[in-house]
C-alpha cells in the first residue's frame, strides 16, 4: 500500500465512510508499520482540532476520536488499538471494559477501561453535568424559547433600533406566488423618449416633461398626482439612528454604511433623508409580515425572492440577532441553507441561484458565521464552472450558444459579494477577470452607445445597446473597479438622459429592474449634480407610490406577490449606505488579469 492510499484510508476512517475491507487494511498497516502508526496519530489529532473549531458539540464523535487518539499516543498493546478501529457494538464495548479492568495496570486495555469509566463517572463529567444543569435552569427561567430553537444559531451580531412607531402591518398573506426574472422570451426591443437607447423591458411610454423636477434649492416639488408623506414627528426622527452595533467588525470599507452610525453619516452625505429611511423601515416591516412559514418569500422562484428580501434586510444592517427583524433574517437564511443541494446549488434557475448566493455571501461577510461561509463557498463553484470561455453567462449555464448580459450581471454581483466574504476558491479571481474582459469587448456595442442584451460568444455586436443593459454593464464594471474604463464612462454618458419615472399610462409597468441598476450606477458615479437630479426624482416617485402598509406593486416582472417590486424599490432607497462609493481605491483584495492588457485588472473591495 502506497502512502497516498494509506492517507485516503485515514481520511475515510475519520469521516466515517471507510468500508469493512478498508478498515481491515488500515488495522493491518498500523499494526505492522510504526511510522504509519505515527502518521495516523498526527492525522487523528488534526481531525480533533479541526472538529473542535468548526463543528457543533458532538459528544459521540468527540469521544470516539478521543479514545482512538489516546490509545495511539500511549500504545503498549497494539492488539487493543486494532480493536478500536473496528465497529464495536455496545456489548463488545462493555466486554472490552470488563477485560480491561482485569488486565495488568498500565496496559492499553486497562487504560481504555479506566478512561471509559472516568468519562461516565469521573469528577469532570459530574462537574459538567452540574454546570449544564445550572445553565439550563437559568435559561429556562429567563428565556424558555432558547431551549427549543428552530433555526441555525448565527450568534450575537448586532443590536439595531426597532422600526419607527406607527407602522401599519397588512392583515393577509401575499396575493400570488408568481414572479419571473427577466429572460429572452419576455424581453423585446422598444423605444424610449428619454434616451436614444432601446429598452428590453416591455412598458408603456412615459412623459419626461411631467412636473416635479428638482429645484435649485434641492427641495422636493410635487409631481402631478403624487402626494408626498407628511413631515415626521420629532420622536420618529431619531428612531432609525438609535442603537449601536458591537457585532460589526472587520467590515470592508464599502460596507461601512451598514452600521447605525455609518448609515446616519451616509444618508446625510448622499442626500437621503428621514422620509426615505421611514419608507425603508416600513417596507422591511411589510416583508417581515409577508414571510412564509418555511422562511421564504412568495414568488415564481422562492430562492430569488428570498435572496432579494434578505439583501434588503442586510443592506439596512439587519442581521440574525437584530431585535426586530432578526428572526425574519434568520428564517430566510435557514430556508436557503436548507434548500442548497449537495452541488452547492440553491435553484436550477441561474438568476435565483446567483441572487441567493449574493445574499448568503453578504450575510457571511457581516456575521463571520462559518456555516454561511461554507454555503457561500459551495455556491460559488457552479457559478465559476458555468462561466463561458469569453467570460459571459447564459441561461442554465449553457456553453458557447449565446451570451446574456442580464444573467451575467447577477453572477458578477454574486461573485463580487463572495470576494468580499473572503471566498477561497482559486478560480474566483480568473473568473472575475474574464467578466471584465467580456463586458469591455463583447457586451459593449461596437458603436459605443452602451451595453447590449445578448449576442454570440466571442463576437462584439455592432449596435443594439439598451438602457437597461447599459445600467447592468456600467454597474458591473464599477463593482469590479473599472470606474474609469472608457466603457464605463460611455455607459454613464448614455444614461445621462434616462429619467426616473413611474408609468401612469393604463397597462404600463414600472421599470424597476432597470432602475435598480441605473440608480446604483449613478450613485457610484460620484457626480453630485448627476446624482442630485436622479435622486430627487427617485425620492418623490417612490415615496408617493409606496402603499400605506409599506409595499410597492406592479413592477415590470412582478407577477402578483409584490415581493419583487418591493425589494427592488427598497434596495434603491437603501443606495445611500448599501455600498459606499469607494471602488476607485483598492483597499482590500487585488486580482490581476490572467492575460492581456493591464486595462482589465480587477480590484474588488
Amino acid at each position: 500500500m502506497n502512502d497516498q492510499d494509506f492517507i485516503l484510508l485515514i481520511e475515510q476512517y475519520l469521516d466515517g465512510s471507510i468500508s469493512a475491507a478498508g478498515r481491515r487494511a488500515l488495522s493491518d498497516t498500523v499494526q505492522a508499520d510504526p511510522e504509519r502508526r505515527r502518521l495516523f496519530e498526527g492525522q487523528a489529532r488534526q481531525h480533533v482540532r479541526l472538529h473542535a473549531q468548526t463543528s457543533r458539540v458532538d459528544f459521540t464523535e468527540s469521544q470516539r476520536v478521543a479514545v482512538m487518539v489516546m490509545d495511539v499516543a500511549e500504545k503498549e498493546h497494539p492488539s487493543h488499538f486494532i480493536d478500536t478501529l473496528k465497529n464495536q457494538t455496545v456489548r463488545e464495548r462493555l466486554n472490552a471494559i470488563a477485560r480491561g479492568l482485569r488486565a495488568p495496570r498500565g496496559s492499553g486495555p486497562n487504560r481504555y477501561a479506566r478512561f471509559a469509566l472516568l468519562r461516565l463517572f469521573g469528577p469532570a463529567t459530574l462537574s459538567l453535568v452540574l454546570n449544564l444543569a445550572v445553565i439550563l435552569l437559568l435559561i429556562f427561567l429567563t428565556k424558555p424559547e432558547v431551549l427549543f430553537p428552530d433555526h441555525t444559531d448565527y450568534g450575537p451580531i448586532v443590536d439595531l433600533a426597532p422600526p419607527m412607531p406607527g407602522l401599519q402591518t397588512p392583515d393577509g398573506p401575499p396575493e400570488s406566488p408568481a414572479v419571473k426574472p427577466p429572460d429572452a422570451t419576455v424581453a423585446g426591443p422598444g423605444g424610449g423618449a428619454d434616451s436614444g437607447l432601446k429598452t428590453t423591458i416591455p412598458r408603456s411610454p412615459w412623459d419626461d416633461s411631467m412636473p416635479g423636477a428638482p429645484t435649485e434649492s434641492g427641495t422636493l416639488t410635487p409631481v402631478a398626482g403624487l402626494a408626498l408623506p407628511e413631515p415626521l414627528t420629532p420622536v420618529a426622527l431619531l428612531a432609525p439612528f438609535a442603537g449601536s452595533a458591537p457585532g460589526f467588525r472587520n467590515l470592508p470599507e464599502s460596507l461601512a454604511g451598514r452600521t447605525p452610525e455609518g448609515r446616519r453619516k451616509a444618508i446625510a452625505a448622499s442626500d437621503g433623508n428621514l422620509h426615505t429611511e421611514r419608507a425603508v423601515i416600513t417596507a422591511l416591516d411589510w416583508l417581515r409580515s409577508h414571510q412564509q412559514d418555511d422562511g421564504s418569500w412568495a414568488g415564481q422562484e422562492p430562492a430569488a425572492m428570498t435572496g432579494l428580501a434578505l439583501l434588503a434586510f442586510l443592506a439596512h444592517g439587519e442581521l440574525p440577532a437584530s431585535p426586530e427583524f432578526g428572526p425574519a433574517v434568520r428564517k430566510g437564511l435557514d430556508y436557503l441553507l436548507n434548500h442548497q443541494d449537495a452541488a452547492g446549488v440553491f435553484s436550477k434557475n441561474v438568476y435565483a441561484h446567483a441572487i441567493a448566493t449574493y445574499a448568503v455571501a453578504e450575510a457571511a461577510t457581516l456575521t463571520h458565521h462559518m456555516g454561511l461561509h461554507d454555503a457561500m463557498e459551495r455556491a460559488v463553484v457552479p457559478i465559476v464552472a458555468g462561466q463561458q470561455r469569453d467570460g459571459s453567462y447564459d441561461y442554465n449555464y449553457a456553453q458557447d450558444v449565446r451570451f446574456d448580459t442580464s444573467v451575467t450581471g447577477w453572477q458578477i454581483q454574486a461573485l463580487k459579494a463572495a470576494k468580499l466574504a473572503g471566498c477561497s476558491n482559486p478560480s474566483l479571481g480568473p473568473a472575475l477577470d474574464r467578466c471584465v474582459r467580456f463586458l469591455k469587448t463583447e457586451a459593449f456595442a461596437g458603436d459605443g452607445s452602451g451595453f447590449v442584451y445578448t449576442g454570440s460568444p466571442g463576437a462584439q455586436p455592432a449596435s443594439g445597446a439598451t438602457w437597461t443593459m447599459t445600467g447592468v454593464g456600467t454597474l458591473s464594471l464599477q463593482l469590479l473597479d473599472q470606474a474609469h474604463a472608457p466603457q464605463t464612462r460611455a455607459g454613464l454618458k448614455a444614461l445621462d438622459d434616462i429619467t426616473f419615472a413611474w408609468p401612469s399610462v393604463a397597462g404600463g409597468k414600472p421599470r424597476v429592474y432597470g432602475d435598480y441598476y441605473v440608480t446604483q450606477a449613478k450613485f457610484q458615479q460620484n457626480n453630485k449634480s448627476v446624482w442630485h437630479a436622479w435622486n430627487q426624482r427617485l425620492q418623490q416617485v417612490l415615496l408617493a407610490q409606496q402603499k400605506s402598509d409599506g409595499h410597492w406593486e406592479g413592477g415590470d416582472y412582478d407577477q402578483g406577490s409584490h415581493v419583487y417590486t418591493t425589494t427592488l424599490c427598497t434596495l434603491m432607497l437603501e443606495v445611500y449606505y448599501r455600498y459606499l462609493p469607494t471602488y476607485g481605491v483598492a483597499t482590500n483584495v487585488l486580482t490581476t488579469a490572467s492575460s492581456g492588457s493591464d486595462d482589465v485588472g480587477v480590484r474588488v473591495h
